[in-house]
């Protein structure tokens, strides 16, 4: 177990998963900028659905990573701050999981089949409006509160960094101070 710093894969996926994510929203607000069945909403749309995906297959990979090597605890941590930590990296893993089988729902339940790449995959439910609906408002309403997760998320790193003064965003960067100590 890596205890002092973040395994490198870890901090791999951290930024893959940042990256897929600031993509994914990103191209569904560039989806409201054009008209309703037109080529570009729908390319916007499918681009949304592929990275939605990738982030399920990249937080797979890195809860996996996370199993195995762990992750370090900030020394001398309030142990409330370090409920919260633990308390909103587990929120953000579980909506990063459960956003893209949002995804796949209401897309399944809109009677749509759901690509990966060159694969169809799977229809596992039975079309049904209501159902469409229902998980269609919860993922785009889900998918809202991961903006305001981010933003609280990379506030701490910055208190950690320039209020407490510690290494907790510089060994999510590599860059600890421990490699020197």
């Amino acid at each position: 177990m890596y205890n002092k710093r973040y395994h490198p894969l870890s901090i791999f996926f951290h930024w893959l998963v940042f990256l897929l994510v600031a993509g994914a929203l990103a191209v569904i607000e560039l989806k409201g900028q054009f008209v309703k069945g037109s080529e570009p909403r729908e390319l916007c749309k499918t681009i949304h659905g592929l990275l939605g995906q990738l982030i399920f297959v990249a937080m797979v990979l890195r809860l996996g990573i996370r199993m195995i090597y762990g992750a370090p605890t900030q020394p001398g941590t309030i142990s409330l701050f370090r409920v919260l930590d633990k308390a909103m990296h587990w929120l953000l893993y579980f909506l990063l999981l459960t956003l893209p089988i949002m995804g796949l729902v209401f897309l399944q339940a809109g009677g749509k089949d759901v690509h990966f790449f060159s694969w169809t995959l799977p229809q596992m439910i039975n079309p049904d409006p209501s159902l469409k609906k229902t998980f269609k408002e919860l993922h785009e309403w889900l998918g809202n509160t991961i903006y305001f997760l981010v933003g609280v998320h990379a506030l701490a790193a910055l208190w950690h960094h320039y209020i407490l003064k510690n290494d907790t965003l510089r060994r999510m960067l590599n860059k600890s101070d421990l490699e020197t100590k």
